[in-house]
């Protein structure tokens, strides 16, 4: 698996596609694997490249993004790496209002890697869907347009959460029951 997803990720460099990269996603590999998580929501799917890293447990996957190109590129990657993923062709802000209001699932982590501007509006409702001890993983946390989110995240009563210092950050945050 690890030499495939060299290639993948080389290509992405290539291309131009945004992915988590080998860094972080050894980093998210560990955490997949400490933990365990049989549901995860990603938010931001690009080609597949983290999907894979969080799918490798054999998770189920539910992923959400909005370009059909990149989407149909997760599709066959996801098929490569025989992951369990079902692709969301929509808004991911969108996507987790509707799974809150119809109170369809939850949980056991949700990691965050899309438009930064979309990662303080989706907050309150990932929290809603994450179960109890869920976890609350979001990439790029230092970047510009995540301020309100990553101070959000800090001092949340229900998330206890550390920033991880590896290139632009991620956080990293454990729901609490109250």
């Amino acid at each position: 698996m690890i030499d495939k997803l060299r290639v993948l990720e080389q290509n992405s460099i290539q291309r131009g596609i945004p992915i988590l990269g080998s860094e972080k996603g050894a980093w998210l590999l560990s955490i997949v694997q400490k933990h365990k998580p049989q549901r995860i929501l990603e938010l931001g799917t690009a080609n597949g490249y983290s999907g894979i890293i969080l799918g490798s447990g054999g998770a189920r996957i539910v992923t959400v993004d909005i370009n059909i190109v990149l989407a149909t590129e997760a599709n066959y990657n996801f098929a490569q790496f025989r992951i369990d993923a079902e692709i969301r062709l929509e808004d991911g802000v969108e996507y987790v209002q509707h799974v809150v209001k119809e109170k369809k699932e939850q949980f056991d982590l949700i990691f965050i890697d899309f438009a930064k501007k979309k990662y303080f509006p989706v907050l309150k409702n990932c929290i809603k869907l994450l179960k109890d001890n869920g976890i609350l993983i979001a990439d790029n946390i230092t970047m510009e347009g995540c301020q309100n989110f990553r101070e959000a995240v800090l001092h949340h009563p229900q998330l206890q959460t550390e920033i991880i210092n590896i290139k632009d950050g991620l956080s990293y945050s454990i729901k609490r029951h109250l």
